[in-house]
């Protein structure tokens, strides 16, 4: 595990995460970004963001769906220095059925992500012995991620302070169910279009999502900080398509496997 995950741990028992997930809230409720937390209130280590999430989702006040992850593959793992997907959190207001029409809080660019996605089978306690990861999956589905973080440059603040922003979640939209099998024939047919114009195809190499090494590294964080992962809870693991940003309107539909999944995004 990499030192700036778990330096500076001794922090957790003197830092307050409540002013900065207070921020967080605010700019949340008002659908506005800001620049970055002012430093006297800036988590400095994971667990730190990670205390300021939990807070600002208990302020939400919006009952829990599942977990989405960050930073899935190999190479982001090891460029991030944080040495595992980053977790943030799905709120049931923010997870859709195929071909939604979604609006955005703000006008700022939203990322989207081809992803695979998880139904957990069975309650994974913090105290059970580490199993693996497919051992606890129920289903395998598609869904598309749409990230849209409070900060104007979510990756200019730190891995830290994207914990604390839920990972820069915004809203989930979940397809069909598929076979683990397929996986490698998914990636290969995989193409984004964007009012029937293609964007983007499956990422390559080291920029790759393992979606059960992403499920290891959620089971690893719910253990340290004593959580259960319920049975029947959603887990995205990560893009498996290049990511792009959006600007403005428009329908974003995958077809792989001869089958589609699409969602429209509504002006703001």
């Amino acid at each position: 595990m990499s030192d700036t995950f778990m330096s500076e741990t001794f922090r957790s028992d003197t830092f307050d995460p409540q002013p900065a997930a207070d921020l967080l809230l605010a700019a949340y409720r008002e659908g506005r970004q800001f620049a970055e937390l002012p430093e006297a209130v800036r988590p400095r280590t994971m667990t730190e963001g990670y205390d300021i999430q939990d807070r600002l989702l208990a302020a939400i006040g919006d009952g829990f769906a599942g977990w989405k992850l960050a930073i899935g593959s190999a190479k982001g793992k090891r460029t991030s220095g944080v040495g595992r997907s980053i977790a943030g959190r799905v709120l049931k207001g923010q997870l859709h059925e195929p071909g939604a029409a979604l609006r955005m809080p703000h006008a700022g660019a939203v990322t989207v992500e081809f992803e695979i996605a998880y139904l957990i089978a069975r309650d994974i306690a913090p105290d059970a012995p580490a199993v693996a990861a497919a051992s606890v999956v129920a289903e395998t589905r598609v869904a598309f991620e749409l990230v849209l973080s409070r900060f104007f440059d979510r990756r200019a603040v730190g891995w830290p302070s994207f914990a604390a922003d839920n990972s820069a979640f915004q809203a989930l939209v979940i397809g069909p169910a598929i076979e683990p099998a397929d996986l490698p024939e998914l990636a290969r047919s995989l193409v984004v279009t964007v009012d029937g114009t293609e964007r983007v195809r499956a990422v390559t190499g080291e920029d790759l999502t393992d979606p059960l090494a992403a499920l290891t590294d959620l089971m690893a964080v719910a253990r340290e900080r004593g959580e259960t992962i319920p049975a029947g809870s959603i887990v995205s693991t990560g893009t498996l398509s290049v990511p792009f940003d959006l600007t403005g309107p428009g329908t974003v539909t995958a077809a792989f496997l001869g089958r589609t999944l699409g969602f429209t995004l509504l002006p703001v």
